[in-house]
């Protein structure tokens, strides 16, 4: 009986999240019609084209991202993943998902690597018009009017390490192509670290493949939250291998990871909510002290991590930023922009909607089965770190971009999905269960990429 109201529910939790997919469309789109700036164009999502962001085309780079899937689906079906030395597998999902990234956005060629770089709305098109650093730092909330969006919507951190680039003659459009380049090879392996550290080298396994052919790849070559999402996903995973260990060492690595979550607090505000993934894992290390996989360092670990942020925290206070004062700064422009046109009981569930396109088809199933408590850590954190985003009103649309920093976590939930299939005298071997996955997560990435033309 209890099997059957199990099965009763996912089927209903099926068929609401299809009626969501349907009403978030259909509403969106008559949104769109009677109040234009609402700027959607491809609800829920955004298109470039604020009238109708669906444009079905074809690029090279569709082939070659298919090309980089095609390999991996056929790697996951012999075992590779389950075989190979735990260091290659990390590092070539970290490889392949740069490269499954970068080919889908050349499906515009060119423009769709630089558009999210060059547009006069993004961060590069400011620095012409912002004063020497220092100035730029300790004026940022008095000046913000002055600033394209993105720079009002977030604090001055990224565009103070585009300044740096330029000082170092690193300075256009190349560099800043290269760090979210970089972002996207360096992000699944911070998250595998984590894994490791929370579940253990099983699960890393079985997670990897997912991380290189989830559709939100398609956003991460084109905009600077690639590099938000990696620098969390790294600072995340030195607070996992801190709860992990014993002793001193546990303090100095709390310690970076500090360094890397605070820094994300100044490059934007989403770390704030950001911080609930690693808080997960460190209640996790207090409550699981001592048993296999974790050790006593919770403690040690937040120590380090608090005293780094407060070091970083007061060198910007120095420098003349106080991030409440730029979060409140931010706030008002928020709500005297686009966020005023658009109303609540629509994206309070199209945001989620969102989510499912950027996680994948078969994140949303994994979802449903997973039991594996360790796992859930991650998952569960982020989550949660996403319903609070969602209630806080201030993530209205936009979130297949704003919501980066949390997909990574959640799509690590496909790794429960690697199991044999049984019905009745069949039996599917669980390497060519992963396979079909990974072909129904890159298949919506390569569709949807083909469909969308993104505003980043």
């Amino acid at each position: 009986m209890r099997i059957w109201i199990q099965r009763l529910f996912v089927a209903a939790l099926y068929a609401g999240v299809a009626s969501a997919f349907y009403v978030s469309v259909d509403w969106g789109r008559n949104l769109q019609r009677d109040a234009p700036e609402v700027f959607l164009g491809a609800a829920p999502l955004v298109g470039r084209n604020f009238r109708d962001g669906w444009d079905w085309r074809f690029g090279w780079g569709l082939v070659g991202a298919g090309a980089i899937a095609v390999v991996m689906i056929a790697l996951a079906a012999r075992g590779w993943f389950e075989s190979a030395r735990l260091r290659i597998v990390v590092l070539t999902t970290g490889l392949a998902a740069g490269a499954f990234a970068t080919l889908l956005a050349l499906t515009d060629g060119r423009d769709g690597l630089f558009y999210g770089v060059e547009d006069d709305s993004e961060y590069l098109a400011n620095l012409p018009i912002t004063p020497p650093a220092g100035d730029f730092v300790r004026n940022f909330v008095v000046d913000i009017d002055n600033y394209s969006v993105h720079v009002r919507g977030h604090p001055p951190g990224y565009v103070v390490l585009l300044k740096f680039l330029d000082a170092i003659w690193l300075g256009g459009s190349w560099p800043v192509v290269a760090i979210s380049l970089i972002s996207t090879v360096l992000l699944p392996i911070g998250v595998l670290i984590a894994l490791w550290a929370v579940a253990g080298p099983l699960w890393v396994r079985r997670a990897a493949p997912f991380l290189i052919v989830a559709p939100y790849a398609i956003w991460m070559m084109t905009s600077a939250d690639a590099f938000f999402t990696a620098l969390g996903a790294w600072g995340v995973a030195f607070i996992a291998l801190g709860v992990r260990r014993d002793g001193r060492g546990a303090t100095w690595i709390g310690a970076l990871g500090g360094l890397l979550l605070s820094t994300l607090l100044f490059m934007t505000y989403g770390g704030a909510i950001y911080v609930v993934v690693p808080a997960v894992i460190v209640v996790a290390g207090w409550v699981l002290r001592g048993r296999r996989g974790f050790g006593s360092g919770a403690t040690a670990t937040v120590v380090g991590a608090v005293i780094a942020a407060s070091f970083v925290t007061l060198l910007w206070l120095a420098a003349g930023f106080w991030w409440f004062s730029g979060a409140e700064a931010t706030r008002g422009e928020y709500w005297d922009g686009t966020a005023q046109f658009r109303i609540w009981n629509y994206f309070i569930f199209a945001n989620l909607v969102i989510a499912l396109f950027a996680v994948g088809p078969a994140t949303f199933v994994a979802l449903t089965r997973l039991r594996v408590g360790r796992v859930w850590i991650l998952v569960g954190g982020a989550l949660l770190a996403v319903m609070i985003a969602n209630l806080s009103q201030l993530s209205k649309g936009e979130t297949e971009r704003i919501w980066l920093l949390f997909y990574p976590w959640i799509v690590v939930a496909g790794s429960c999905l690697v199991r044999e299939f049984r019905l009745r005298r069949l039996t599917v071997p669980a390497n060519t269960v992963l396979a079909g996955w990974l072909v129904v997560q890159a298949t919506s990435a390569v569709v949807l990429q083909a469909a969308l033309v993104s505003k980043w």
